[in-house]
């Protein structure tokens, strides 16, 4: 499963947290890939509510 890990970590869509403004890849928001927040300020709790696609 290590294989899933690194391609989490890139992601595919690129995210923009609404609250801080950050963009980064879908994975460095996701551990799970059901529940999502901003690596930078840890706000949002999932796409459309405090994330939005780039």
């Amino acid at each position: 499963m290590p294989v899933l890990q690194h391609e989490r970590k890139t992601g595919r869509d690129k995210l923009e947290c609404r609250r801080c403004g950050a963009e980064f890849p879908e994975g460095q928001a996701t551990d799970d890939g059901w529940h999502y927040v901003c690596p930078e300020c840890e706000q949002g709790s999932g796409i459309g509510d405090g994330l939005r696609v780039c």
